[in-house]
């Protein structure tokens, strides 16, 4: 029996692939952070290392974590950063309107700015739920 939560919102969770791909990147820096340390170069240690731990982090963190979350009742999308101050979720400015145009996904704020939700790195039926639950793009809007 599915969870309530479940109903009320479509999850369009990252790829395996782009998970998988973050994480082994992560790993390779910091392999080269943890060569560097037998080499003159020294301070290219530290930015390397960071990096190769803040990707691992980012690449195990998008494999529990969604990319999109979407309430159809409110409209509200929300985005998920794998990595930095969005990872903790950043939900659309109020009057934002969600739609899809045929092509692609878009946000629109209130004074007419468009955003396009990128499907790069989602789960392709994950990222079709969440296309399919939109309204189009001159249809009637999700009231909040």
């Amino acid at each position: 029996m599915p969870s309530a939560e479940g109903s009320r919102f479509i999850r369009v969770r990252y790829s395996r692939k782009a998970s998988v791909l973050t994480t082994v990147l992560g790993f390779v820096l910091l392999a080269c952070a943890a060569v560097t340390l037998f080499t003159p170069f020294i301070p290219v240690l530290v930015p390397i290392g960071l990096t190769g731990l803040a990707l691992i982090g980012g690449g195990l963190r998008s494999f529990f974590r969604p990319r999109y979350l979407f309430q159809p009742d409110t409209g509200v999308l929300t985005v998920f950063a794998a990595i930095g101050p969005g990872s903790k979720g950043t939900p659309g400015a109020e009057g934002e309107r969600v739609y899809f145009d045929g092509r692609r996904v878009f946000r629109e704020l209130p004074d007419g700015e468009r955003h396009r939700v990128s499907p790069t790195g989602t789960d392709r039926t994950d990222f079709a739920r969440l296309v399919q639950a939109l309204p189009p793009e001159h249809g009637p809007a999700i009231e909040r």
